[in-house]
């Protein structure tokens, strides 16, 4: 490894940038690190709310906007002659196959599954490229009417926005980790206009962990989201549906019956997932692609309904005015092309379409309902509202966040008490009875990705290296003469970090100390020539020195875990620049010092 020779040894601690604007970013950015400026992180999280709430109206209206030219209105593709119906889902998968196919595959991955291994496996860092293609990608999908829906593609875009700006802003990844979330809870927000859905869901489902520091800044990016949207599309709430609550306890074994075909139907859905996402690695885009659009295509000639994202399916189905037949030919029809889409990698969502078989499932029980039990029942409607939460909870595995998704899409607290136990039993059937987790981590796991960090992985990913390094370093030359190693122990530095012939290394400041105490050479004859002064060789003096790494500052404390395990050091050094290019040089832009000790100091105390 090169390094860069210096005459005079340097010594740091907690320096700072000359400027006061450099001096006050660089103390935010160690605050941060150390989950300290609460304040400045929820003023982060409200841009950054604002960011992903105006990059989510954009998608809107690009993937709505153009519709009104072979649409009579927004989302009826009923109304669309059968050869239409057809040709729209095929030739539209046909377009996107050719993108794909010219896109490099590392640009290829979208979606919630997506933004789940970029956080858990690579600390949040979103790539641009990608997020384009699911800008572009996700609204050609969805305006050729493939059965997708439009939560999955704002929920990647929003998550690149948080992670685009702590990019820019070089922030530590433990911060750019809490902002990727709050893009999702923005991205949720705005999609929806369901603020506190959008909380839970980015906790529940992304960051897998409920804290304080990171609740605040996501409640604020949710709300500042949901605020954006409204300013563009409105106040009203997404569903318009009466309100309606149980009227017997004999309704309770009939929500009973549909919690267990939904918790089936769900686990159908993920197994097929298990099956069909591996083939995204073996065959080219443009087969899958052509192959999930004639499914759709060919589908779409009997079971118009399965065609865009239904949201106006969905609100028929709420409204009771859908029957048995046409409700269960659309859950055949919606779960076959919605599985094919979606596990062949259609750039798109899974939220939308598990409303939608939950409504219809849950509608074909209200019916059903009114039929054995007479008038004296609820409506059909409030069994659809009851259905869509189940089955949300069953496929992503988020009880909480369906729950309160239901509550805010539909403004109806009588959904609460029967929601709370039709969620229970679906959960129970696809994870007990069938072995299935959530749709993502299934989907993860399929892909050889893992999903579910430990708990000492969450821990030590909260927390960066800069908040707990030894600053107290100096960087020297190998050789060096006695008058400069005393005046370099005078400035007290724990470490000295030396460049070596191989990799560098660390030395205790203590032993080069204890070497100087010792009593030098007797002094030559008089008279005889002046020799030149002999230097020390840092590298040679008795004392423990430690291998050391490279290791950027914006690492988390499981980074500097994975890099002390992948190079097998006893140390790392802690550079400035190292995310900016920079391969590690050992020079003055080194801040500090990392230690095993202080990995396990932090999550032992």
């Amino acid at each position: 490894m090169r390094r860069r020779q210096q005459s005079e040894p340097q010594a740091f601690s907690a320096p700072l940038p000359h400027s006061s604007r450099g001096g006050l970013l660089e103390r935010a950015r160690t605050q941060l690190s150390a989950q300290q400026a609460l304040s400045l992180l929820v003023l982060l999280a409200l841009i950054i709310g604002v960011c992903a709430g105006l990059v989510v109206i954009g998608f809107r209206q690009l993937s709505e906007g153009p519709a009104i030219l072979y649409l009579p209105q927004l989302e009826d593709f009923e109304s669309l002659p059968p050869t239409w119906r057809f040709a729209l889902p095929l030739g539209g998968a046909l377009v996107l196959g050719l993108i794909f196919q010219w896109v490099a595959p590392s640009g290829r991955p979208t979606g919630v599954v997506h933004v789940l291994d970029r956080l858990h496996n690579h600390q949040g860092k979103m790539p641009i490229k990608n997020a384009i293609l699911q800008f572009l990608g996700g609204a050609l999908a969805l305006l050729s009417g493939q059965s997708i829906g439009r939560e999955g593609p704002s929920v990647h875009l929003g998550a690149a926005s948080g992670s685009w700006v702590a990019y820019r802003l070089r922030l530590p990844n433990n911060t750019a980790r809490t902002l990727l979330a709050c893009g999702v809870a923005a991205a949720i927000a705005a999609s929806f206009n369901t603020p506190l859905a959008g909380v839970i869901f980015a906790m529940e489902v992304v960051m897998l962990e409920y804290t304080v520091a990171g609740f605040l800044p996501v409640m604020i990016a949710a709300v500042s989201g949901s605020a954006a949207t409204r300013l563009a599309f409105g106040h009203q709430a997404a569903f318009s549906v009466p309100a309606s609550q149980l009227e017997s306890l004999a309704e309770l074994p009939i929500l009973f019956v549909c919690a267990l075909v939904i918790g089936a139907l769900a686990s159908l859905f993920i197994v097929s997932q298990r099956r069909l996402v591996p083939l995204q690695q073996k065959h080219s885009p443009i087969l899958r692609f052509l192959l999930a659009g004639a499914a759709t295509g060919l589908l779409a000639l009997w079971v118009p309904e399965i065609l865009g994202t239904g949201y106006d399916t969905l609100e028929l189905a709420m409204l009771g005015q859908l029957g048995i037949a046409a409700l269960s030919a659309i859950v055949l029809a919606k779960l076959t092309a919605t599985a094919l889409a979606t596990g062949l990698g259609i750039p798109g969502g899974v939220i939308g379409p598990s409303l939608i078989l939950g409504a219809c499932i849950g509608g074909a029980g209200g019916h059903l309902a009114n039929l054995w039990l007479g008038a004296a029942t609820a409506s059909p409607g409030l069994y659809a509202m009851v259905g869509m939460a189940a089955m949300m909870a069953a496929l992503l595995n988020a009880p909480l966040a369906a729950l309160l998704a239901i509550l805010e899409l539909t403004y109806n607290p009588n959904v609460l008490f029967p929601g709370m136990m039709t969620i229970v039993v679906a959960c129970l059937v696809s994870r007990q009875l069938f072995s299935c987790e959530g749709i993502y981590q299934e989907s993860l796991r399929a892909l050889g990705k893992s999903g579910t960090p430990s708990w000492r992985a969450q821990l030590l990913s909260r927390v960066g290296v800069a908040s707990v390094m030894e600053r107290a370093v100096a960087v020297t030359p190998q050789r060096m003469e006695r008058t400069h190693a005393e005046r370099l122990i005078e400035q007290q530095p724990a470490w000295l970090l030396i460049g070596g012939v191989d990799t560098p290394q660390a030395l205790r400041t203590a032993d080069l100390a204890n070497f100087l105490q010792r009593p030098q050479k007797e002094p030559e004859a008089e008279g005889a020539p002046p020799k030149e002064e002999e230097k020390v060789d840092l590298l040679r003096l008795p004392g423990e020195r430690l291998q050391l790494a490279p290791l950027s500052w914006r690492a988390t404390l499981l980074e500097a875990q994975e890099q002390l395990e992948r190079h097998g050091a006893d140390a790392l050094y802690i550079g400035r620049d190292y995310d900016q290019g920079n391969p590690g040089v050992l020079n003055s832009d080194v801040a500090g010092i990392i230690l095993p000790q202080h990995i396990e100091h932090y999550y032992r105390q």
